[in-house]
């Protein structure tokens, strides 16, 4: 009986995922299209291939930043239902407890993470690519934000939060040079720059700080109105350097930590590529107590829905305010990624083992 209510539950469960996940793939296309609807224009007859391609593209990366709400979404659907139909309760007077009535959608949830990790670790790393060449040729834009890229030559790394392509100036530069051994041998950081006409970067209200073989800084300071950057960069390969780093697989964000210690932004989003799994969890958690637990809140089950979607929605807000407090080097970046996590989830899991079973 068991078996044929797990198969029941896993039937109703994985239709309504997949549709769930073109509503919201498709919403997501929806308004990423209007808010590109003057550059379709500009392509004339060639806009629906280019569309067609470049959001063919887009799409496993959609899927991974939305997995956890299709799946909340999902199973909030299939439990309303069950609920309306009074099948849950059918279910517990056979004798059949709450838990077990909801261990196929956990089970099918932890199947649906590797599935996800897989995609976000190996399907996007290798689409990367071929998706930035697409958005430059397609979409070019006047500016480009943080930059991160190597010149070996010289030994340094490059870090310009914005970038003019087309004037050739830059906003917010960041520079690290570094001795034979790999240690730090200075460090640059610059308002602006720009490329001069002898094919030079000249960057702006600058400032050094020197430091000896063994990483250790020596004092003072060098502040300077001008200064020359020795590099063989040149504006084309920043212009091209523009690889999103979410785009990046758990390998390569590791590598960018270790390439820029100094920038928080990478080991934010390297822990918070390692707490990620764990949201999906998380968001369940959070909102199955709300559709099926609690009952004697209110009988209206689409009111407890809709309370269920605040509070995920009072995580992704949490999220993304510790996120930004680790760009900003204000939080540890640890902290940033797994606050919310642990905070939400504590919370989950008392509304979890609090529902009527």
């Amino acid at each position: 009986m068991l078996f044929k209510i797990d198969k029941y539950i896993i039937k109703a469960f994985l239709p309504t995922f997949v549709l769930c996940m073109f509503a919201v793939c498709g919403i997501y296309i929806v308004i990423d299209v209007i808010q590109k609807l003057d550059d379709f224009i500009k392509m004339g007859s060639k806009a629906f291939v280019l569309a067609g391609h470049y959001y063919g593209l887009m799409v496993p990366v959609f899927v991974a930043q939305l997995f956890p709400a299709i799946t909340l979404i999902a199973v909030s659907l299939v439990l309303v239902k069950f609920a309306k139909n009074n099948e849950i309760l059918a279910m517990q007077v056979a004798g059949i407890n709450l838990y077990r009535i909801l261990l196929p959608v956990f089970i099918l949830s932890v199947l649906m993470s590797f599935i996800s990790v897989i995609n976000q670790e190996l399907l996007i790393p290798r689409l990367a690519e071929a998706l930035v060449k697409v958005e430059q040729s397609t979409f070019e834009e006047e500016e480009k934000n943080n930059i991160l890229i190597e010149d070996e030559a010289n030994r340094i790394l490059l870090r310009v939060w914005t970038f003019n392509v087309v004037e050739g100036r830059l906003k917010s530069v960041f520079v690290i040079g570094k001795y034979e051994n790999g240690k730090k041998k200075f460090t640059i950081s610059a308002k602006e720059g720009k490329w001069t006409d002898d094919n030079r970067w000249l960057l702006m209200n600058v400032v050094r700080h020197n430091y000896d073989e063994s990483g250790k800084w020596i004092a003072p300071a060098q502040p300077m109105d001008e200064y020359y950057l020795e590099t063989t960069l040149t504006p084309e390969q920043l212009s091209l350097v523009d690889i999103n780093s979410t785009l990046k697989s758990f390998k390569e964000l590791r590598e960018l930590c270790k390439k820029e210690p100094e920038n928080p932004r990478y080991s934010v989003m390297f822990h918070s590529r390692l707490a990620s799994p764990l949201t999906n969890f998380v968001l369940l958690f959070l909102g199955i107590p709300f559709v099926v637990g609690f009952e004697r809140m209110s009988r209206n089950v689409f009111l407890r829905v809709g309370i269920c979607i605040l509070i995920c929605c009072a995580f992704f807000v949490l999220s993304y305010v510790c996120v930004n407090l680790g760009n900003m080097g204000i939080l540890h970046p640890a902290l940033a990624a797994w606050l919310p996590v642990v905070l939400f989830g504590s919370l989950g899991l008392f509304l979890f083992d609090g529902m009527r079973i």
